[in-house]
């Protein structure tokens, strides 16, 4: 796919459209279903929850159940163009683990511009050196850290 002066690989294009897709029924499922509202109040305090009337080991279990379908779609497309093999997870954990404190922790759109960000920066920086590309990464991670604690959509949790 041509974007003016930029190539996107039709794959690559495939899994941005998808995550999209994901993030936003994940999010209007959130937001405008009883389920959602359930989901926010038990994640909020699992006791009032349980006060208030809502099962909270059958939601576990369905926020499971989708979080297990979210990680098997991701896995499953990266690995057609990343491969497999033993070592991997621990480089994707990190990478999804900042992907996610950018973006601001209970932010779904948040968590994707943190990926776009983390990758866009390796990508960028490996057309000037390839073993400074994760490097690059991680000192992004650290100077969003570092301006904005609470990520770039993130707000101030009381606690």
């Amino acid at each position: 796919m041509h974007l003016g002066g930029l190539v996107l690989p039709w794959l690559s294009s495939l899994k941005l459209i998808l995550a999209v897709v994901v993030i936003g029924g994940l999010s209007a499922l959130l937001r405008l279903t009883a389920w959602g509202r359930q989901v926010r109040a038990t994640s909020d305090d699992v006791a009032v929850a349980r006060l208030q009337g809502i099962r909270v080991r059958p939601l576990f279990a369905s926020v499971t159940g989708i979080a297990i379908a979210a990680a098997a779609l991701a896995g499953t497309l990266n690995s057609v163009t990343t491969g497999v093999d033993p070592t991997l997870g621990a480089l994707t954990l990190i990478f999804a683990f900042e992907a996610v404190i950018i973006g601001g922790l209970g932010s779904l759109w948040g968590t994707l511009l943190g990926g776009i960000l983390l990758g866009v920066t390796q990508v960028v920086v490996a057309q000037v050196s390839v073993s400074y590309a994760t490097l690059a990464s991680q000192l992004l991670f650290l100077a969003i850290l570092a301006v904005r604690p609470t990520g770039l959509l993130g707000t101030a949790q009381a606690g």
